[in-house]
């Protein structure tokens, strides 16, 4: 993923440059501005966009269901879009002035300047066009809350084993840092003639590698970062990986169906949906996401779209015969999909949490042998000798 800068034709006539867009490609960049090309002067890669998302500042979602929520109400009430919007959204947060806020015409361009969800401004925009503004506003809000919900609920599976994973990684660390430098100033400096046993060596070992290959150690890190995607496309397929993989595969079908049944509902037709979702994703994700789209534009069913092993089964068989459904069957299905990825992506959360834990208690155990054995027990021969002299 890059970051973008737009240049473009302003109200005025005169050039503007957008905000930095996250984009996996050039194209993808144009189709989030939303801008028609015609009007789009230059594209290029904005290499301080990282730097300017780390500062930008956004409503956190649950403040965002709030707002939503207040602003369809009084939508309701009769009050126009630009006064319940301005009653509802406390936009000097975000360092915005009234001016740059008056600027905006459709709630497209209210919410994106506001910095709200994506998934909020594209049904906004839907429902202003439909007529139905306070609706979608209501539906967007309850979206953003649902997922809200589902992030603390799968969240919950994953915490023991991150716990776990964190403090064998602080013990494998810590320990024999303290423990080597310890050795090292008996027998260096003190001149103490320790007799030290495997676990001390290791502890050694792991010291000097520390200690004098940290900068190496931080740019294999780095390097493992930068190509993580294609270091992940060689052993995702390997014993212990695969259900990690699997999980992943479960988490894009459910992320597929919840944004899908929303848009679905919000009047996008199939190839719209897919065309939304391949700008708003990013990896391997993207590119399936418009595989898709060329799929359906050569008139396959939404369920061929799925038949790849990038996707779990279920979504695949589930979906056949998807077209033939009223929109109330439809609904059905994808609700019922919904529920059964959720088990699933549950069930393999478990599984990575189990894992980790089972790693991560492995290596304070490790740690504290090495503690004990290979620190504790050389001190103490030590000593035992000394006494017998």
């Amino acid at each position: 993923m890059a970051y973008w800068l737009i240049s473009y034709i302003g109200e005025s006539g005169s050039i503007e440059t957008s905000s930095s867009i996250k984009a996996e490609s050039r194209e993808q960049a144009i189709q989030l501005f939303g801008r028609p090309p015609a009007f789009i002067q230059q594209v290029k890669v904005d290499h301080l966009g990282v730097v300017k998302a780390a500062f930008e500042k956004k409503f956190p979602p649950i403040e965002q269901v709030l707002m939503l929520s207040a602003i369809a109400s009084k939508l309701a009430s009769g009050k126009t879009i630009s006064k319940a919007i301005k009653e509802s959204v406390d936009f000097g947060r975000l360092g915005l002035t009234f001016n740059e806020i008056d600027r905006c015409e459709t709630p497209k361009e209210y919410f994106t300047k506001l910095r709200f969800d994506e998934t909020a401004i594209l049904i906004a925009d839907a429902g202003d066009k439909a007529g139905r503004l306070s609706d979608s506003l209501y539906r967007a809000a309850k979206a953003i809350q649902e997922r809200i919900n589902a992030k603390k609920e799968f969240g919950k599976a994953m915490q023991q084993g991150l716990l776990y994973t964190l403090l064998g990684s602080l013990f494998m660390i810590g320990i024999p840092l303290w423990a080597g430098s310890t050795i090292h100033d008996f027998i260096e400096v003190q001149r103490i003639p320790l007799k030290l046993n495997s676990l001390s060596n290791l502890i050694m070992f792991l010291h000097m590698l520390y200690t004098q290959y940290f900068i190496f150690l931080i740019a294999g890190a780095a390097g493992i970062y930068l190509f993580r995607e294609k270091i992940w496309d060689n052993i995702r397929t390997l014993p212990g990986f695969s259900f990690i993989n699997e999980r992943m595969k479960v988490s894009r079908g459910l992320d597929f169906v919840t944004s899908y049944q929303l848009l679905l509902s919000s009047g996008f037709n199939n190839l719209q949906s897919f065309r939304f979702l391949a700008t708003r994703s990013k990896g391997l994700t993207h590119r399936l996401y418009v595989e898709a789209s060329d799929r359906l534009n050569e008139g396959r069913q939404l369920s061929d779209v799925f038949d790849s092993p990038e996707w779990p089964p279920i979504v695949h068989q589930n979906l056949q015969g998807f077209e033939e459904q009223g929109p109330s069957g439809r609904d059905l299905v994808l609700t019922n999909l919904n529920e059964a990825l959720r088990a699933y992506y549950l069930e393999y959360s478990a599984r990575v949490s189990r894992a980790a834990s089972i790693i991560g208690f492995a290596m304070m155990i490790l740690t504290i042998m090495m503690f004990a054995v290979g620190f504790y027990m050389p001190i103490v021969n030590l000593n035992s000798a000394l006494k017998q002299m």
